[in-house]
């Protein structure tokens, strides 16, 4: 196998992206792993027989395989993420190398900080790391890259640049912020800037060119979140701050003069999952779920609740309606993931609940791709192509 593979969610994330590109790092010969959109927000879960198991934000899901990692100028680093996920991968005996595109958005102290003290922010649903804020800044002249890290005169100056921004911004909030606004006034970089250090000994930095003449045989575009989060297409406000169909990754190849007809692998749970808050079409029609010990969605934290229903069939032909205009003359396969944990075999079509009477004629109801992986298990060593 050789050539580009694209992997996406067509759900609200948590779809098993990290568990399929793991299997792809397994199987194609020479890979490298390209982030593409979204960022240190994202929790890609990768699970093996021996007992490894860690849920990759910071690096590429083919670390495990010794599979190089790409993040492009569309994602967001977190200095403090990649050394805490550095040390977590070494303890697995894993030297994941980690390629970064000089104008990858850097996240500081200070967006964290925002991130989780915006009311609305909290309101829309956020993982609480930064993210969003980081991007929002970006748009405008404050920006931090990747290769400010290895500046440190610039680097100290543009944070406190940074600072000033956010300082602005609760300044205008008026009387309700001005606690947030005297923690922001005395909050201490010494920490960052020692994840810093870390951060520039395990990072490379890389242009596209450069990944490009490398000779990888085949390119895995390793997607973030899911279409259904997609900042053009999402139902406002509960979106992201990125696009999450297959668009940033199909820029990359043609500003880079690539133009071969890539797969783009699309996947969904057996069932509608969402992180989170904001309309969920199948929140009414419960799921009953078995071998899911191995969840790490958690209902705690800034994120909120967790929450799973039956598969909408029509939420799926929206997804690739989202990407139809996008991906062209792309191969699309499906891949269903989670098949394990299902108890009987419900879908939405229509808004009506129908019930297939066996396994088969399930996936045969919801498959929207001429080939169909499925996935029966927690890691990539159960991913079989049924048709």
């Amino acid at each position: 196998m050789g050539g580009i593979h694209i992997v996406l969610g067509m759900g609200y994330g948590d779809e098993g992206k990290g568990v399929f590109t793991d299997y792809l790092a397994s199987k194609l010969d020479h890979p490298v792993v390209i982030r593409f959109n979204g960022g240190h927000q994202c929790g890609h879960t990768v699970m093996h027989a021996d007992g490894q198991l860690h849920v990759f934000s910071n690096f590429g899901s083919g670390s495990f395989r010794q599979v190089p990692a790409f993040f492009s100028r569309f994602c967001t680093i977190d200095p403090t993420g990649i050394a805490r996920e550095s040390r977590a991968l070494q303890r697995w005996g894993a030297s994941p190398v980690l390629f970064v595109d000089p104008l990858a958005m850097v996240t500081t102290p200070f967006d964290k900080f925002y991130n989780v003290n915006d009311r609305a922010n909290l309101a829309h649903g956020t993982v609480g790391v930064g993210f969003g804020a980081t991007i929002e800044r970006n748009q405008g002249p404050f920006k931090l890259y990747a290769q400010d890290l290895f500046f440190p005169a610039v680097l100290e100056r543009k944070l406190e640049v940074v600072r000033d921004y956010y300082r602005i911004k609760f300044k205008a909030r008026g009387l309700e912020s001005c606690l947030e606004a005297l923690e922001l006034e005395i909050m201490r970089l010494d920490q960052f800037l020692r994840d810093v250090d870390i951060a520039r000994s395990t990072i490379r930095l890389l242009t596209e060119n450069g990944l490009f003449d490398m000779g990888f045989e085949n390119y895995v575009f390793e997607g973030g979140q899911g279409i259904l989060l997609d900042m053009d297409f999402g139902i406002f406000p509960n979106v992201t701050r990125s696009n999450t169909t297959s668009r940033n990754a199909f820029e990359i190849l043609r500003r880079n003069g690539l133009y071969a007809v890539p797969t783009i692998y699309y996947l969904t749970r057996a069932y509608q999952t969402r992180h989170g808050n904001g309309w969920m079409s199948a929140e009414s029609y419960p799921v009953s779920l078995v071998n899911n010990l191995h969840e790490t969605n958690r209902p705690d934290g800034h994120q909120g609740a967790f929450r799973t229903g039956i598969l909408d069939t029509d939420m799926l032909r929206y997804a690739l309606q989202c990407d139809a205009s996008i991906a062209g003359n792309a191969e699309k396969q499906m891949v269903i993931s989670c098949m394990d944990q299902l108890t009987g075999y419900q879908y939405l079509s229509g808004g009506n609940v129908l019930t297939a009477p066996t396994r088969d004629s399930f996936l045969k109801q919801i498959a929207l791709c001429d080939k169909v992986w499925t996935n029966d298990g927690p890691g990539s060593e159960t991913i079989t192509q049924w048709r």
